[in-house]
């Protein structure tokens, strides 16, 4: 080629730093296809920054679990017709892991494009289903578990699982707590003292992660939400009590993110009107809790209107989570499940319709595709260097590294 083509070419190129800023605009599954472009993008793709830049940028998606192989994912629609939800099914693929999916397996939470999910036998899974990773977790003591969260731990720069102990018999409290860090690789047991005037839900509930605190709700000895919230701050490794309102809903409301700033919010069904009751929270420079105020209180007529349906019996509220500015409620009607959304500027209540049925649905949460690859141990990798460092010296099998490589992971 000669000098004169070479400059042209250049001419038409365009600058490294407006591709990356094209790149961080492209879905995930496109950016799996142009890893095989030049080793450039390959290496651009693995970069921190990249990843970040990328996630602040992807779409928020509703995400929900069909069955135990297929997901759901929605978008509101971009036609004129702004109240329908475009929802996708999208089967699972773990690879040789898929057997771990079943109707039992249980969602504890999402961060930065990566589900924690809670299998049988005391197993977790750490899963990007964008990059089809997934990582099982062992935790070193076989205990029963009241509460599970899980979040990421900036000052570290790393994910954490937050599992509070359940104590034998019927009168116990919990009061220990099992915190696994997944990056370093690093488990530890620490005292949850406030917890020995309350109780748990006594199943395995997650907990609902703002900021880097995860709240879960307590009990009294009759099984009945009380005014206190259990906070947990993933920075400190803390434990604390936070106030709840008294009358946040009968059963279990739903304790959610994301609206007035993405502070917490508790949704559940009134005790005097049978509808939906929504409180936002006061938070201070701490993560702590200061008040709650009362947005919104709907009554069974407005929900009757709005879900164009007759109720004669008693709503349930299987799920709540924000999503574009607004609540999303999912509400069974007796045997019918109508997806509401309620606009807290407009203050108005709509019937969101879907291309595809809600009704084997029981929890809806939000989710961004990421590049962002499941963590792994860092003492596991240190044991890769040594061993291909021993490799290096000796003449050692590639079986006998594979064996090891799996028996690490």
């Amino acid at each position: 080629m000669s000098s004169r083509n070479l400059k042209m070419r250049r001419r038409r190129e365009l600058p490294f730093e407006l591709v990356v800023e094209i790149l961080t605009r492209v879905p995930v599954k496109d950016l799996m296809r142009f890893r095989c472009v030049c080793k450039s993008w390959r290496s651009l793709f693995k970069e921190e920054r990249f990843c970040r830049q990328h996630m602040t940028r992807a779409p928020t998606r509703i995400v929900s679990f069909h069955f135990e192989d297929t997901l759901l994912l929605g978008r509101f629609s971009e036609s004129a017709k702004p109240e329908m939800m475009i929802l996708e099914e999208v089967s699972v693929n773990v690879g040789d892991d898929s057997s771990l999916l079943n109707d039992t397996t249980v969602v504890l939470g999402h961060c930065h494009g990566l589900f924690c999910l809670y299998f049988e036998n005391n197993t977790f899974g750490l899963w990007n289903p964008s990059l089809r990773e997934l990582r099982t977790i062992h935790p070193p003591y076989r205990y029963n578990w009241y509460e599970m969260g899980f979040g990421y731990d900036h000052s570290s720069q790393d994910y954490k699982i937050v599992l509070v102990l359940k104590m034998q018999g019927r009168r116990s409290r919990s009061s220990q707590a099992l915190v696994l860090s997944l990056k370093s690789g690093v488990s530890r047991m620490i005292n949850c003292l406030c917890l020995e005037n309350f109780d748990m839900i006594h199943d395995t509930i997650s907990g609902t992660l703002v900021g880097e605190t995860i709240y879960w709700q307590l009990c009294d000895d009759n099984v009945k939400v009380t005014d206190k919230l259990l906070s947990f701050d993933l920075v400190s490794e803390t434990f604390n009590l936070c106030p709840c309102p008294s009358n946040c809903g009968k059963g279990l409301p739903q304790v959610i993110a994301g609206l007035r700033g993405g502070g917490l919010c508790i949704v559940g069904v009134d005790d005097m009107s049978g509808g939906l009751i929504v409180w936002s929270a006061q938070h201070d420079g701490g993560g702590g809790i200061k008040s709650w105020s009362k947005i919104c209180n709907l009554s069974l007529g407005i929900l009757e209107i709005s879900a164009s349906c007759r109720i004669d019996d008693k709503i349930w509220l299987s799920s709540a989570v924000t999503y574009a500015g607004l609540l999303l409620a999912l509400v069974k009607f007796g045997r019918e499940s109508k997806l509401l959304s309620y606009n807290l500027e407009e203050k108005s209540l709509t019937n969101v319709e879907t291309s595809l049925s809600l009704s084997t649905c029981d929890f809806l949460e939000t989710y961004v595709e990421t590049l962002v690859p499941v963590p792994i141990p860092e003492c596991s990798l240190l044991y890769v260097v040594l061993f291909l460092s021993i490799c290096s010296k000796q003449d050692t099998s590639h079986h006998l590294f594979v064996c090891l490589f799996t028996w690490i992971f």
